[in-house]
């Protein structure tokens, strides 16, 4: 039978595996969405900026989480849903869901590493 720490361990490598996937998978993206800005006299609408700012915060969570697993999971949430959320049109449940498979996973990590709380004193 497994312990949880070894449980932890198999789930957080399977978080950073994956999640190193979908970063180059979306990094790749983002790299192409960039000549959106190559023209500084024909620059895109306001919206396109807001979704390549979201793009940047998913990448950047999930690099962060490699080293803080709760903060990179809130900024690849974050970054999903607001990318996603202009992006995606009736696809958005699919690409959300997928993209933040890795940071349930880490959340899941970070509970369960997190050490017990000593009981207030009355």
């Amino acid at each position: 039978m497994m312990t949880n720490q070894k449980v932890v361990i198999i789930v957080r490598w399977v978080a950073r595996i994956t999640g190193l996937g979908l970063f180059v998978l979306w990094g790749a993206f983002f790299i192409e969405h960039l000549a959106y800005f190559a023209d500084v006299s024909n620059m895109p609408p306001l919206d396109v900026w807001v979704a390549q700012i979201a793009h940047l915060v998913l990448l950047l969570g999930f690099l962060i989480a490699l080293k803080w697993e709760a903060v990179g999971s809130g900024l690849i949430i974050l970054g999903a849903a607001v990318f996603f959320a202009l992006t995606a049109g009736a696809n958005f449940l699919v690409y959300f869901l997928l993209t933040i498979t890795p940071a349930l996973l880490y959340v899941f990590c970070w509970l369960r590493s997190k050490p017990a709380r000593p009981e207030l004193v009355r």
